[in-house]
């Protein structure tokens, strides 16, 4: 019986003197450091030109609004709404749509015309879709940005 607790004492501080080796040369090695990967070399791409858009004619875009004849930069933000700028003052475009609408049949909603320098805003009714026609424009300085939209109001 004492060969045997001899034996299993020995055993133990074996196992002992093993665990303490694997753990004391793991701690002892650093382990490899992290490298990033390998990335492959991007491409050669030749510099191309910045293409700037040539700005639209008013002649060009196919709308419901008349534009004046110096519109500039004329944009169509879709569903028939409009953006340009001009060169008329904002009393001159006020009158340009009051005439261009009143010879389509259209008439102003004057309650709601409102004109505070540097900006004016009208609202015109009688198009076929029902809907109204909201006109904004602001004094920008050298030129006007007017936009024209279709509202339900």
């Amino acid at each position: 019986m004492q060969k045997r607790s001899w034996f299993v004492a020995l055993m133990i501080l074996a196992v002992a003197l093993i665990m303490a080796c694997s753990l004391g040369s793991s701690a002892a090695e650093s382990p490899p450091e992290a490298q990033p990967p390998e990335e492959a070399p991007a491409p050669e791409v030749a510099p191309q030109p910045i293409e700037e858009d040539a700005p639209v004619e008013a002649a060009e875009i196919s709308s419901d609004f008349p534009l004046p004849d110096d519109a500039e930069n004329v944009m169509d933000l879709g569903e028939g709404a409009l953006n340009f700028q001009t060169e008329l003052s904002l009393p001159d475009v006020m009158t340009f749509y009051r005439f261009a609408f009143a010879d389509l049949g259209y008439t102003e909603r004057e309650i709601l015309t409102v004109f505070e320098d540097p900006a004016f805003s009208m609202v015109f009714d009688g198009h076929a879709s029902g809907k109204a026609i909201v006109i904004q424009g602001v004094d920008l300085g050298e030129s006007v940005n007017v936009n024209i939209r279709f509202e339900d109001i």
